[in-house]
């Protein structure tokens, strides 16, 4: 269950929340993911509910969702405030239902700290319980296990497990590059599935591109003009998986051939190389139930982690 969607995915005209969908399937739930979630956007939460019946409404979500099922987890937000102008914030949520939060957290060891003693804070202060937090995506495992966790818990928060930082989790696919950004895909269907680790903004010479190391990195994603033919054939090469041409701009035939003969696929984006170079910043990778081989990599990570806490839920 995410009462307030925050990934939206889009599929036969419905609006569905990404975590939901990728959970339902994974797990072969028999709940439809629209059931998963109460709303996706602040305005027309405002206008639907107010204080009492988003309370009211979760609620009854839970007890349709939980009905014959012995553990429920309930995924917050994307963050602390967020959701909390309407009722919908992860605090807000534990209330509603009188359930324990398991913190999931990354970042800077500074961020995490911070978090961490921010959110026990606002539970203490909303009668909310944590039972303990999840470090994610932690790349100092060792600092962490020796010294870090004991601050943790000196602020009351046990930690519960340590998950390390793995690449293979943080490439995602040219397919989901062009479904994140809308884009027509105009040559290289046949390497829509290549994985992408780097992205470099062509947007200098090609001279002084190829000096740059990240132009010579594997998996990368290129961002330039569709009218810099230089970059695009410089571009089309082993180390490329893809290419995003912005400005609405096709290049010629010649090298739309060239990309297919390459399988390295062309999208065609419509706007200047800032602003698609900003919008490839914000996506993030979502890991789907296609993706066995990611799912074997967190399956195998989740089983280092002690879980007798379920116990106490």
């Amino acid at each position: 269950m995410k009462p307030f969607g925050d990934r939206l995915y889009y599929k036969k005209k419905r609006l569905w929340d990404y975590d939901s969908v990728s959970i339902a399937r994974i797990f072969n739930l028999e709940e439809e993911p629209e059931d998963m979630s109460i709303g996706f956007e602040h305005s027309k939460l405002m206008y639907m509910y107010d204080k009492k019946s988003i309370a009211e409404k979760v609620k009854e979500s839970f007890e349709k969702i939980s009905n014959g099922k012995d553990v429920i987890f309930i995924e917050g937000c994307k963050d602390i405030v967020y959701g909390t102008s309407v009722g919908l914030d992860s605090f807000s949520i534990a209330k509603y239902l009188d359930a324990p939060m398991l913190l999931i957290l990354s970042g800077t060891d500074e961020n995490v700290f911070d978090d961490a003693v921010r959110c026990k804070e606002i539970a203490d202060a909303k009668s909310v319980k944590i039972i303990g937090a999840i470090l994610n995506k932690v790349k100092n495992k060792e600092d962490w296990e020796e010294i870090n966790s004991s601050r943790l818990e000196k602020e009351g928060i046990r930690v519960l497990g340590i998950l390390s930082y793995i690449k293979e989790l943080a490439t995602f696919t040219a397919k989901f590059v062009a479904e994140q950004l809308f884009a027509k895909i105009i040559a290289g269907e046949n390497g829509i599935e290549n994985e992408i680790e780097n992205v470099f903004i062509g947007a200098m010479s090609v001279s002084d591109a190829m000096k740059n190391p990240l132009f010579s990195k594997p998996k990368k994603l290129i961002i330039t003009s569709g009218d810099r033919t230089d970059m695009i054939i410089a571009s089309i090469g082993d180390n490329t998986s893809c290419i995003v041409l912005t400005n609405n701009i096709v290049p010629p035939n010649r090298i739309i051939e060239k990309a297919d003969e390459n399988k390295i696929p062309l999208l065609l984006v419509p706007w200047d190389t800032y602003t698609t170079a900003k919008r490839v910043e914000r996506i993030k990778p979502w890991i789907s139930a296609k993706e066995e081989k990611k799912l074997r990599i967190i399956e195998e990570e989740f089983r280092k982690i002690e879980i007798s806490w379920i116990e106490e839920l």
